[in-house]
């Protein structure tokens, strides 16, 4: 999986690897322990409109972009083998460490960029 940078007004907030082709988004976190995804840092999930967190080992958080990166909506710790909704016009997720979405500020309605 490739590792792209996240930026926020020009300002750099994470690296995150991103899944993009069938097995990456089909594996996606799944199995991972929550020291494996905080090592991960997170998966950006492109395209991608909903998931589910069965065989998921550990809550995290979800953040819902458009097409254009801005943030439609975020879940903060999502629990395990639950079944999220689809999110209208969500045109990809980023699956983030339990509590990221925190520690990083992310708001709704955010533009977010990637380099």
């Amino acid at each position: 999986m490739k590792k792209v940078e996240l930026y926020r007004e020009n300002q750099k907030i994470i690296n995150i690897h991103v899944a993009d082709s069938f097995w990456t988004r089909f594996k996606g976190l799944m199995g991972k322990t929550s020291e494996q995804v905080e090592k991960i840092g997170g998966l950006w999930i492109k395209p991608c409109s909903q998931i589910h967190m069965f065989f998921m080992k550990t809550p995290i958080d979800v953040v819902y972009l458009d097409s254009k990166n801005k943030i439609i909506k975020i879940e903060h710790e999502v629990p395990t083998w639950k079944c999220c909704k689809k999110v209208r016009g969500s045109k990809s997720v980023m699956e983030l460490p339990k509590g990221a979405a925190i520690r990083l500020e992310l708001k709704e309605n955010e533009q977010l960029e990637v380099l």
